[in-house]
């Protein structure tokens, strides 16, 4: 059987896209993950994630799964957001994403 080559991002929490949140949202939990980005933001580097994305696609998994939070206060325009990021990782048949627990902070589909 040929070797087979996953990749594993975990927890990339991307940026949030300006405007994501609304006066609204701080009525939810959506305030303490607004809180938490400010306290700890800086350490999710995009600069980072966009070299670490770099690297794997030079070295052609068969396979890129993505697990933890994409977003961090699941709202639409993030939610968008990380579909679009998603979508330059690789083919839908070889990208597989589980979501975390900031990518359902409210009871909203």
């Amino acid at each position: 059987m040929p070797p087979f080559r996953l990749a594993h991002i975990s927890d990339p929490h991307l940026p949030p896209p300006k405007g994501s949140l609304g006066l609204g949202d701080l009525v939810s939990k959506r305030a303490l993950s607004a809180i938490a980005w400010r306290r700890k933001g800086g350490q999710h580097d995009k600069a980072v994630l966009d070299a670490l994305v770099a690297d794997i696609g030079a070295r052609a998994p068969d396979h890129i799964a993505v697990t933890g939070d994409l977003t961090n206060f699941s709202t639409a325009r993030e939610v968008a957001a990380a579909q679009a990021w998603l979508g330059g990782l690789g083919p839908l048949g070889q990208v597989t994403v589980s979501p975390g627990n900031h990518d359902a902070l409210v009871g909203r589909a």
